[in-house]
């Protein structure tokens, strides 16, 4: 029986063994995307923004159109006055000037209504900004994370295919079945199938956060940070007392119960009635007859009660919004932490010690295999064995990321900023 030399065999292992745990070193391209220049991104470009900030210019008008006083009226009637005994003509007119003043308060409440519009615009491009540098932040780490598993895969991959040959090279030497080189061939599938679905997976990821950063989907993107982690999560009560008190949500729908309480109070003062005030002036000749005018209308048969009607729905409807609003978030905050609480848990199963138990297990194989002590299947089992539980941390860490993005949505603030101020979050 034919003897053959595997004593290339470990260092091939060697070689293939470093590149698996040796991840990419993070940072280290200049070109590549920091977090704060990938939310800088988002804020400045992002085609959201300028339509919320255009939507505020517009109601930025009302305000503008509240504060303005009515044009004065000016009317003229000129014509001739004919006079029999003795018979003549001549000139005769009517003059008259006239300014409208609206019933007192009614231009404040008018006002009032305008610039709260302002406010809850503005409170919603705020809102806009904090979620949108939320999702930045979870597509960012997002895309990190499936960047790891992608390089898993592919050293996987790459390991995979070292040892196609040598188990054929084994089998035709007679020291395997023929199984053996059919199974390895096997495993490179796997391990082409599980790199593809990672490649689908960061693919998408990048995809999510050039569309968050207003960038073509499938422009290229290079992000540079070092996977941690740590949070630090505060307790379950704090976060509740603190989605309540900073999510921008809140703030505007409690703007919005407010606009609909002064458009409510408009309507109800619009009752009352406008006046016209001015001189007028008749013209003859030998005569001139100065006077002063008012009019104002009756409110007789427009009461406005289908207005304050709707007005007063719109102000129920806003309150009741803002209640169902509360609960929201006070649920979607515990389910989060939960959530989050869960991830952290899971996460913290994959110590360094079982992680470095794991990579001299696979070494141990490897050399095993190399000097045919241990089968092919034993250390493919192996092999598979640490991938995929380096695999399921980095997705496990992925999780955690998402589950930390979601309750930093239902709060309303990212974690790290909960320690300051509400007045001096942005």
């Amino acid at each position: 029986m034919k003897r053959w030399n595997f004593c290339g065999l470990p260092l091939l292992l060697a070689v293939a063994l470093g590149s698996a745990v040796a991840f990419p070193a993070k940072g280290q391209d200049t070109n590549a995307l920091t977090l704060d220049a990938a939310i800088r991104l988002a804020l400045a470009d992002n085609p959201e923004i300028r339509v919320l900030s255009a939507d505020i210019a517009a109601v930025r008008g009302e305000v503008t159109t509240a504060r303005t006083w009515q044009n004065p009226e000016v009317s003229v009637s000129p014509g001739f006055k004919t006079i029999r005994d003795p018979s003549t003509t001549e000139f005769h007119g009517d003059f008259g000037l006239e300014q409208t003043f609206e019933w007192p308060g009614k231009r404040a409440l008018r006002r009032a209504v305008a610039e709260k519009n302002v406010a809850v615009r503005q409170l919603a491009l705020d809102g806009f900004r904090s979620q949108l540098a939320i999702q930045v932040r979870r597509a960012f780490f997002t895309l990190l994370a499936t960047r790891e598993v992608v390089a898993l895969r592919e050293q996987r991959l790459t390991l995979a295919k070292s040892f196609v040959d040598a188990a054929k090279k084994k089998v035709e030497g007679g020291f395997a079945p023929e199984f053996e080189a059919t199974k390895a061939e096997v495993e490179v599938v796997g391990a082409q199938k599980t790199l593809r679905e990672a490649q689908a997976q960061h693919d998408a990821a990048r995809v999510a956060l050039n569309a968050l950063m207003g960038r073509k989907p499938n422009e290229p993107l290079t992000v540079a940070w070092a996977l941690d982690g740590t949070i630090q999560l505060p307790d379950q009560s704090t976060l509740l007392e603190q989605a309540l008190a900073r999510n921008l949500a809140v703030k505007v729908q409690e703007a919005e119960a407010e606009r609909t309480g002064l458009s409510l109070q408009s309507i109800r003062k619009s009752r009352l009635p406008d006046f016209k005030v001015g001189p007028s002036v008749e013209y003859t000749r030998d005569e001139q007859v100065v006077g002063f005018g008012v009019s104002l209308p009756l409110p007789f048969w427009d009461k406005k009660k289908g207005e304050i009607a709707t007005a007063t729905a719109e102000q129920e409807k806003a309150l009741a919004e803002l209640d169902k609003l509360r609960r929201e978030i006070l649920r979607d905050v515990t389910a989060a932490v939960q959530n989050l609480t869960a991830a952290r848990e899971s996460l913290a199963f994959y110590t360094p010690a079982l992680r470095d138990k794991l990579k001299a297990a696979l070494d141990a194989a490897a050399q095993g295999y190399s000097e045919g002590r241990m089968p092919l299947l034993l250390y493919l089992e192996s092999q598979r064995t640490y991938f995929d539980t380096q695999a399921d941390y980095f997705e496990t860490l992925q999780k955690q990321f998402e589950a930390q993005a979601e309750l930093e949505s239902a709060v309303g603030v990212p974690l790290n900023q909960l320690s300051q101020p509400a007045n001096e979050t942005k």
